[in-house]
């Protein structure tokens, strides 16, 4: 998995016909209640505001609003709590040790060429330490979490009294990638350094593409190499597609109106939940840019 991957980890609609500027916005069909699919980019920059007029409208309309997480009552105690128990290897083994000699070797020179020391991440697993790298180097960047379109969402949804919810939890979040295997953990830290210099370019076609509803290439953007690595698809996709397909289609036809928000890279491919959804007999259509 690359850096730009996983940026969009920590970090819906066609570009309709006529619309110069359509977000990856897609409403189901077909139902009592209305449920709108917002695929999101989790960190951006303050030039990359402001956000498309579609994402305040679509907030307007829900009397719920879902996310992956439930960032609303989110405690960061318990949330530092979780990550230190995950974050490291149950065996008390350190970074240079899972990775061994030569890789470890490699991944501090990889480090060094982009200014980030890896030292500060010995005590950690590869998954753990991939994750902080993509955040620095992002930051690096200019890019800040607080800027991310779930942020934005958190602050509207509040003024204006919508009740958050979330998908899953921070814990089964993270287990995604702590369940990796040692192999797969070693590769995604790897290929997360070997790709951190050329990031910016990649991350800024993500973002255009993202906010063009430019679903062929949010498709390559973001998951191409992903799909080269089965087991972090399998689990970082296709298992919580699964699970975030079943929640949404639990809602469908309920009494209140909802606007979900979820990681793009959950609402393109093959496997996208928009496909899941189908399968479950919901149809989705494109929302053009309000």
């Amino acid at each position: 998995m690359s850096l730009k991957r996983a940026a969009v980890l920590f970090i819906t609609a066609w570009l309709a016909a006529g619309s110069a500027f359509a977000l990856p916005l897609w409403e189901i069909t077909g139902t009592r209640n209305h449920v709108l699919l917002l695929g999101s980019i989790h960190t951006l920059r303050a030039s990359d505001y402001p956000l498309d007029p579609a994402i305040a409208a679509a907030l307007d309309e829900a009397d719920v609003v879902y996310m992956e997480l439930d960032m609303d009552d989110m405690d960061p105690a318990a949330s530092s709590a979780t990550v230190a128990k995950l974050a490291r290897d149950p065996r008390g083994r350190q970074l240079p040790e899972l990775l061994g000699p030569a890789a470890w070797r490699n991944a501090v020179e990889q480090g060094q060429k982009i200014g980030l020391d890896l030292s500060p991440l010995t005590p950690f697993e590869p998954w753990y330490a991939a994750v902080v790298v993509t955040q620095l180097r992002l930051d690096q960047l200019g890019f800040d979490p607080s800027r991310g379109v779930e942020n934005q969402i958190v602050v509207d949804a509040k003024k204006a009294g919508k009740e958050i919810r979330g998908l899953e939890t921070l814990e089964g979040q993270l287990k995604a990638l702590d369940d990796l295997s040692p192999a797969a953990q070693r590769t995604f830290l790897l290929l997360t350094l070997e790709e951190a210099a050329s990031i910016g370019d990649e991350v800024d076609d993500m973002i255009a593409a993202w906010k063009a509803g430019d679903v062929p290439a949010l498709d390559r953007e973001m998951l191409d190499s992903v799909r080269e690595q089965p087991e972090v698809y399998r689990s970082l996709i296709l298992r919580r597609n699964e699970a975030f397909s079943h929640a949404i289609a639990a809602l469908a036809n309920d009494s209140k109106d909802y606007l979900i928000v979820i990681g793009t890279l959950h609402l393109v491919g093959e496997d996208s939940v928009l496909g899941m959804l189908a399968r479950e007999g919901l149809k989705t259509r494109p929302v053009a840019g309000r």
